[in-house]
């Protein structure tokens, strides 16, 4: 959900970053209680706790994602 402790998968089959770390940036400037809630290294290769697959990569296509959690009230 979107209130305290809730959490949101941001996630593209784009390798732009225009679509994929820009629109994470931007949310995470309008949204001072939100953060990354960084994925596991599993996930592909990223910086700052995001995960992107390039196409070819597994055999695949490419692929972005972000999981994003808002604090708590005691955080």
């Amino acid at each position: 959900g979107g209130g305290p402790g809730g959490g949101l998968l941001y996630a593209t089959c784009s390798i732009l970053r225009r679509e994929n770390q820009q629109q994470v940036a931007a949310f995470l400037a309008r949204t001072p209680d939100a953060r990354i809630d960084a994925l596991p290294e599993a996930f592909g290769h990223g910086d700052a706790g995001t995960r992107q697959r390039l196409p070819g990569e597994h055999g695949g296509d490419g692929f972005f994602q972000a999981r994003l959690v808002k604090a708590t009230a005691d955080a």
